[in-house]
C-alpha cells in the first residue's frame, strides 16, 4: 500500500489527475488496513480535485467505517451520497445493514429496508436473512416475525437459514409453543430443517426440562436422515446431567462415539460435573484425563468442576495440586477458582490458607467479588477472629467491591457473637446510609444479639419495627425472641408471641422446645405451657 500512494505522490506531481478508479482502488487499499481516517482524508482530496465519487467509492468507505464500528459515520456518508444525485443499490443498504446489526439498531434497520423498498430495490433472501439474524440476536422476535411476513408479502421465499433465527431466538425466550408451529410452518411450506434447526429445538428443551420433547425430535431427526452434530448431543447430555439421568447422558456419549461424532470440551465437562454430582469423583477424574488422550483440551471450567468437588470432601491439597495444574497449562485461574478453594480452606479451618490465597489471588491480577469477601468474612468469625474479619470488612468497603446485605448480616453476626452488641447495633443503623436495604436475617441477627445481653425491651422495639419496614418475622424470628423473653421472665409475652407465632403458621422450633421443657422441670415453667408450643 506504500509502494502505491507513494506511485500515486508522483503522478499527481507530474500534473496528471487521477480518475475515480483509481481513488477508489487506493480508497479500497486503506480500509482493508484498517487506516480508514487516511481512507477518509483521500476521499476529502478527491471531492477537493473535483473528481466524482462513485457508487463503489461511498460503498467502500461505508463498508470500512461500519468494519470499525463508526456505523453513524456511515449513515451520513450514505445521506451525502444522495444529496449529491448518485442512486445506493443493493450492496450499499446491505453494507448498512450489517453495521446497524452489528450496533444493535433495531429500528434504523427497519427504516432502512422500507427505503430500500421504496427506491425499487430488489432485497434477495440474504439481505432479508443478514436483517434477521440481526433482530434475532438483539432479542427482538416480534420484528423478526413482521419481517418474515413482508418477505412473503413481496413474494421472496424465506429459507431454512431465517426460520432457524427466528425459531433459535424463541427458544431461547421459552416460547416453545410458538417454535414448534414456526417449525411445522417450514414443513407444510416444504422448507427442510437441517441439523442446526432441530439443535435449537431441542436445546431449547432442553434448556427448559422438557426431556421427553428433546428426545421425541431426536428421533424425528434421525428418521428423516438428518445427522445430529456435537451441539445436538451437548444440549441432549447437558439436560440429562442436569435432570440427574446419569445413565442417560452416559448411553448418549456412547451413541456419539458410535457415530464418529468426537465429544468436545463441553462433552466432557458436562460429564465430568455428572459424575461428580453423584460423587463419583474416580470417574470424573478419568474423564478428565481421557480429555488430554483424546487430544481435548480441558478449560477453566473443566478445573473448577473438580475442584469443587475436591473441596466439598475435604480434600483442599488435592484442589491446590489442580490450581498449579492449571497455570502449567497455560490457563488462567478465574474468580469461581480461587473462592472455591478459599471456601474449601475455610471449611477445614486453615484460615492462613485462605488469606494466603486471597492474596495470590489478587496478585495474579484475579478480582475478588462480593462471594470471595463473604466466604472470608465468614470464616474469620466461625473462628473466633473477629479482629480480622473486621479489618478485612474495613478495606473492602474502602475498594471498589459492593458489600452486599450477606456481608453485613455476616459481620453484625460476628459482633454479637463476640459481646460488642451496641457496635453491631450502630452498623445495623448505618445501613441505609451505606445504601443497604436489611433483610429478615439482618433484623434476626441483631434481635438475637440484644436477647443474648438481656437487653429485651430493645429485642422487641425492633421486632416492631421489622414488621412496620414490611419484614415479616419468620420461625427463627420468633423462636429467638420467644426464648429471649423467657430467659428474662416475661412469660406473658412470651405466651402472646407463641399464639402470634402459631397463627402465622410456624412453630417452636428444638432449641425452644427443650429451654421449655427444662424450665418446666425446673418448676419455673407450668406444665401446661408446653402444649402451647405442640
Amino acid at each position: 500500500m506504500f509502494l502505491q500512494l507513494s506511485t500515486f505522490g508522483k503522478i499527481t506531481k507530474l500534473g496528471f489527475q487521477p480518475n475515480v478508479v483509481t481513488f477508489s482502488t487506493l480508497i479500497h487499499g486503506l480500509c482493508l488496513e484498517d487506516r480508514i481516517s487516511e481512507a477518509l482524508a483521500l476521499f476529502g482530496y478527491m471531492v477537493e480535485t473535483g473528481c466524482q465519487p462513485d457508487v463503489v467509492t461511498f460503498n467502500t468507505l461505508m463498508n470500512g467505517l461500519c468494519r470499525e464500528g463508526r456505523v453513524l459515520e456511515a449513515v451520513a456518508l450514505f445521506d451525502q451520497m444522495v444529496e449529491i444525485g448518485l442512486t445506493p443499490d443493493v450492496i450499499t443498504f446491505t453494507t448498512l445493514i450489517n453495521g446497524l446489526c452489528l450496533e444493535g439498531r433495531v429500528l434504523e434497520k427497519a427504516a432502512l429496508v422500507n427505503k430500500m423498498v421504496g427506491k425499487g430495490l430488489h432485497i434477495d433472501v440474504v439481505t432479508y436473512g443478514t436483517i434477521v439474524n440481526g433482530m434475532c440476536k438483539m432479542g427482538d422476535t416480534k420484528s423478526a416475525l413482521n419481517l418474515l411476513s413482508k418477505m412473503e408479502e413481496t413474494h421472496i421465499k424465506p429459507d431454512v437459514v431465517i426460520y432457524s433465527a427466528i425459531i433459535d431466538r424463541l427458544c431461547k425466550d421459552g416460547h416453545h409453543s410458538d417454535a414448534q408451529n414456526l417449525f411445522s410452518e417450514m414443513l407444510e411450506k416444504g422448507i427442510a430443517p437441517d441439523v442446526f434447526t432441530y439443535t435449537c429445538m431441542i436445546d431449547g428443551f432442553c434448556s427448559f426440562g422438557r426431556w421427553s420433547d428433546a428426545q421425541r425430535l431426536l428421533r424425528d431427526m434421525i428418521e428423516r436422515e438428518i445427522n445430529p452434530d456435537v451441539l445436538t448431543f451437548n444440549a441432549l447430555i447437558s439436560a440429562s446431567v442436569k435432570e440427574g439421568k446419569l445413565f442417560e447422558a452416559e448411553k448418549l456419549c456412547d451413541e456419539m462415539l458410535h457415530r464418529c461424532i468426537f465429544p468436545d470440551t463441553v462433552t466432557y465437562n458436562s460429564m465430568i460435573y455428572g459424575f461428580c454430582k453423584h460423587n463419583r469423583l474416580d470417574d470424573a477424574k478419568h474423564m478428565f484425563d481421557m480429555m488430554a488422550s483424546k487430544g481435548c483440551s480441558p478449560d477453566v471450567v473443566t478445573f473448577n468442576t473438580i475442584i469443587a468437588v475436591y473441596c466439598r470432601a475435604k480434600r483442599v491439597d488435592e484442589g491446590m495440586q489442580l490450581l498449579r495444574e492449571i497455570s502449567r497449562r497455560g490457563l488462567v485461574a478465574n474468580t469461581t477458582t480461587y473462592n472455591t478453594l478459599i471456601h474449601g480452606f475455610c471449611e477445614v479451618d486453615n484460615l492462613n490458607a485462605a488469606q494466603d490465597l486471597f492474596q495470590e489471588m489478587i496478585s495474579h491480577g484475579v478480582c475478588p467479588d462480593t462471594i470471595t469477601c463473604n466466604i472470608l468474612l465468614y470464616g474469620f468469625c466461625e473462628n473466633e477472629k473477629l479482629e480480622e474479619a473486621l479489618e478485612l470488612f474495613e478495606v473492602i468497603q474502602m475498594s471498589k467491591i459492593d458489600l452486599d446485605t450477606v456481608a453485613y448480616n455476616i459481620i453484625i453476626h460476628g459482633m454479637c457473637k463476640g459481646s460488642k452488641v451496641d457496635e453491631a447495633w450502630d452498623l445495623f443503623c448505618s445501613l441505609p446510609i451505606d445504601g443497604v436495604e436489611p433483610d429478615v436475617q439482618t433484623y434476626n441477627v441483631m434481635i438475637s444479639g440484644f436477647c443474648g445481653k438481656s437487653a429485651i425491651s430493645d429485642a422487641n422495639v425492633l421486632f416492631h419495627k421489622m414488621k412496620d419496614n414490611g419484614h415479616e418475622p419468620d420461625n427463627s424470628t420468633y423462636n429467638t425472641l420467644i426464648r429471649g423473653c423467657l430467659k428474662a421472665g416475661e412469660i406473658d409475652k412470651s405466651i402472646e408471641l407463641i399464639s402470634e407465632m402459631r397463627s402465622n403458621g410456624f412453630s417452636g422450633d428444638a432449641f425452644t422446645i427443650k429451654m421449655v421443657a427444662d424450665l418446666i422441670t425446673d418448676g419455673r415453667l407450668d406444665k401446661s405451657f408446653s402444649d402451647m408450643l405442640s
